[in-house]
């Protein structure tokens, strides 16, 4: 199908999360079936009733999307979470963006999702489908994550909304073995058995109102009900091996090999003190580039990006990163910022060159490169688009900041109990050596390894 564009543009003009809380009581929904809701979520789902205030599993959720995610229906999700399973140590954060369609995304999900690994992502998108699978695809390679799709709520009669919905979100669902949380069903007949229009649960004809957000809560509660008849792990996605049973310690020296892209262990916390050496492949992690992401692009005052931080979503390289602080300064910015220049460092690189929002920038280091063009030309820059929106400037003189960093350890100190030694090398088979620099044999109790459901990436 050839990639379209959703056509709402309403959702360039609310951004942001609703602030308020409601507090009006509504009827509840009736449900459509969810059986099938847990069938790709066990991992979670079976994270989160395991836990006990003897053994607190941690749990991280993440929410992902555009403005819809944004919204406050998420914090009514959290809090039923927190209250139907109070000994998991849960961890769940936000980071939608609002007016982000899939073809954006898909520039932003390696920052976001990625480097955050988390063990369930509550995902909804507008936009190309084909976009949408790449989103899907980075999450499925890069992490353990199992995803549950929501499906889109009803506005009124879309016939894209519907294909998404009931033809290509269920394919690609199937095809890296999702949920689906069916929204779109369930809210129509909500507006039916209660005689609503559907602009009774919505602020602006896309956006939800408080009656809407409480719905749209209503509706995702169900994905956490737990169901024994589904496996813990059906895909083998993480794998603890023990100590004396599937692997063992001689001497100084331990090798190991495994299938993945990240590996923790879990220490005697008896034996402190001792420095051990990591090699993967008998190279440090830290070589490898697939450990290293790019933090989300910030200033000084703490103004949020992309919308009141205009600059770029994405910087690709060709040269190998290393952990730097990176300063993007304009030096020639005028309304409606179309053909902007700026000049990049680093803390670690120094000056590394100056270019043109409408020329493709590539550093001569080499570590960072900036596709021409604002987000909605299929650039990289989101500071033309940000002016059109919002009205939002950037002057002369103003600075962008950002890193590059690594989720690895070349070498850890035997202190404390858990330690994630790299995150993000390809998701192939390798052969982990452990060095130990003491008299005490390495000690190690676990090897716990993280294998995405899409291999090779």
């Amino acid at each position: 199908m050839k990639t379209l564009l959703f056509k709402k543009t309403l959702l360039f003009l609310c951004l942001f999360p609703f602030t308020s809380v409601w507090s009006q009581s509504h009827p509840l929904p009736v449900l459509p079936d969810t059986s099938l809701y847990g069938k790709y979520t066990s991992r979670t789902m079976h994270l989160l009733q395991s836990s006990t205030p003897e053994h607190r599993n941690t749990v991280k959720i993440l929410v992902y999307g555009q403005s819809i995610s944004a919204q406050n229906w998420w914090l009514a999700v959290k809090k039923y979470i927190e209250v139907k399973y109070p000994w998991a140590n849960l961890i769940m954060e936000n980071r939608a963006i609002g007016g982000f369609a899939s073809q954006l995304l898909s520039k932003t999900v390696e920052m976001d999702v990625s480097s955050f690994y988390p063990d369930l992502v509550l995902l909804h998108i507008y936009g190309s489908n084909e976009a949408y699978e790449s989103v899907l695809k980075t999450i499925r390679s890069r992490t353990i994550a199992e995803i549950a799709i929501q499906t889109d709520h009803y506005t009124g009669k879309d016939d894209w909304s519907d294909n998404m919905s009931y033809q290509i979100l269920p394919a690609l669902a199937t095809k890296y073995k999702c949920d689906i949380l069916n929204i779109r069903d369930p809210w129509k007949e909500y507006l039916k058995d209660n005689h609503l229009d559907s602009s009774k649960l919505l602020s602006d004809g896309v956006h939800l109102n408080d009656f809407g957000n409480y719905l749209m809560a209503e509706l995702v509660k169900p994905l956490f009900m737990y169901k024994s008849k589904y496996a813990s792990d059906p895909l083998m996605l993480k794998t603890v091996f023990i100590a004396g049973n599937e692997f063992k310690i001689t001497g100084k020296k331990l090798s190991f090999e495994f299938i993945g892209n990240r590996v923790d262990l879990i220490l005697d916390s008896a034996v402190l003190g001792n420095t051990v050496q990591v090699l993967v492949d008998g190279k440090k992690p830290s070589d490898f580039q697939g450990t290293y992401y790019t933090s989300r692009p910030y200033n000084a005052n703490g103004s949020g990006w992309p919308w009141n931080l205009p600059s770029m979503i994405q910087v690709q390289h060709t040269a190998p990163w290393v952990n730097e602080n990176w300063t993007l300064t304009y030096t020639d910015a005028k309304a409606p910022f179309e053909n902007f220049k700026f000049e990049i460092q680093g803390s670690v690189t120094g000056k590394d060159g100056s270019g043109k929002s409408s020329e493709d920038f590539n550093s001569p280091s080499g570590k960072i490169i900036i596709k021409k063009g604002d987000a909605d030309e299929g650039g990289d820059w989101h500071v033309n688009r940000s002016y059109k929106v919002l009205k939002t400037e950037v002057k002369p003189g103003d600075k962008i900041f950002w890193k590059t960093y690594s989720i690895s350890a070349n070498n850890f100190i035997t202190e404390g109990q858990t330690i994630t030694l790299f995150q993000g090398i390809p998701n192939t088979k390798h052969i982990l050596t452990l060095i130990m620099n003491g008299k005490s044999k390495i000690p190690v109790k676990e090897i716990i390894v993280y294998k995405p459901h899409v291999a090779g990436h």
